[in-house]
């Protein structure tokens, strides 16, 4: 029986989104063909096994001494998975899920941290995942393949007031958005239509990252497409988000208060295959292993702007990406059952 270790929790913005996307996959993974390891990551960076209730994990309660035990990764030992500080005993894995979304856990530092412990892991390599969190990278990637972008910038927090940010500001003009350069979850982002805006934008920002990105409105709608895959790719359904609000943010994405998600995307054939090309091209040309979710904009005029991508997407049962993979044919645990199939077919094993 294969150990999976479940991964959750972690120093980064999205913590609470973490606890909520792993309680539902351990909630459908197949006990019959899996151990469960459950690694609970603290806001602090403090790593422990978990063996307490899901439900805990949940509601943010799993961190009790009853059901805790401290652990730390195992790096060059003949044996691969974690040691039990406390007991002095081995933990060993298989297979790492790391149910894990933003800072710190999405960005490639754990992936790197996962190459070293040398376990197949659920999801993109260290440099695609650094790359797909910084939107600057991302988009200047994707101009290099022709595939166009947002008008942007992006600097330090330090060069708020500088001639660059000036200058874009006075060609593109407000409103724009400011956004941290590495960050998910829309947390963060606002809309702003003046300087004195963008200098709040900027305070908020500085709590979460050291740079920002300033990127120009685009009058349109966004949609989002899921791909499941290594070397053979599953492209899910198209969907939109038709908003209420200027934009689909945190409290949205989670709670849908007043926007909607059309799944499939209320868009022509013709602009559904283009968004499907560019995703794809996007996903292999980048190296993507396991899954991400592409997200762009339209505008009314029916042009095509990148606006994100995703390596580790919302993952609880009623997410956007497992519902673009449900529309071709994926229950949720087929969905999880083939995460770690390719996880060790990505490694070789």
């Amino acid at each position: 029986m294969k150990k999976v270790a479940v991964l959750f929790g972690g120093r980064s913005s999205e913590y609470e989104v973490s606890l909520k996307s792993a309680a539902a996959v351990l909630k459908v993974l197949n006990l019959q063909k899996y151990e469960i390891i459950r690694i609970g990551i603290t806001k602090e960076g403090e790593w422990y096994h978990f063996s307490g209730d899901n439900q805990l994990i949940e509601h943010d309660e799993w961190q009790q001494e009853a059901v805790c035990r401290k652990i730390q990764p195992v790096i060059g030992e003949s044996w691969k998975g974690f040691w039990l500080i406390e007991e002095g005993q081995k933990l060993p894995v298989d297979i790492l899920f790391p149910v894990m979304h933003g800072e710190y856990v999405e960005d490639g530092c754990l992936q790197g941290l996962f190459t070293w412990m040398d376990i197949p892991y659920v999801g993109c390599n260290t440099a695609v995942s650094a790359l797909c969190m910084d939107k600057g990278l991302t988009h200047r990637f994707a101009n290099s393949i022709g595939i166009e972008t947002t008008p942007s910038i992006q600097c330090r927090i330090d060069e708020a007031g500088s001639k660059a940010v000036a200058d874009f500001i006075e060609k593109n003009d407000f409103p724009m958005f400011i956004k941290p350069l590495r960050g998910g979850s829309s947390k963060g982002i606002r809309k702003i239509t003046n300087w004195s805006e963008l200098q709040q934008g900027i305070k908020e920002i500085e709590k979460m990252d050291t740079c920002f990105t300033l990127e120009k409105e685009v009058v349109g709608f966004e949609v989002g497409c899921g791909i499941l895959g290594n070397q053979e790719l599953v492209i899910g359904e198209i969907d939109e988000i038709e908003l209420q609000t200027d934009f689909f943010d945190y409290t949205e994405k989670y709670q849908l208060l007043s926007s909607t998600i059309h799944l499939p995307a209320r868009i022509s054939a013709d602009l559904k295959r283009e968004i499907c090309y560019q995703a794809e091209r996007l996903y292999r040309l980048l190296g993507c292993s396991g899954l991400a979710r592409i997200d762009f904009f339209i505008t009314c005029q029916g042009a095509i702007f990148l606006n994100e991508i995703n390596t580790m997407p919302g993952f609880t049962e009623n997410s956007r990406y497992p519902n673009m993979l449900k529309k071709k044919g994926f229950s949720y645990s087929e969905i999880i059952e083939e995460l770690l199939r390719l996880a060790e077919e990505e490694k070789g094993w």
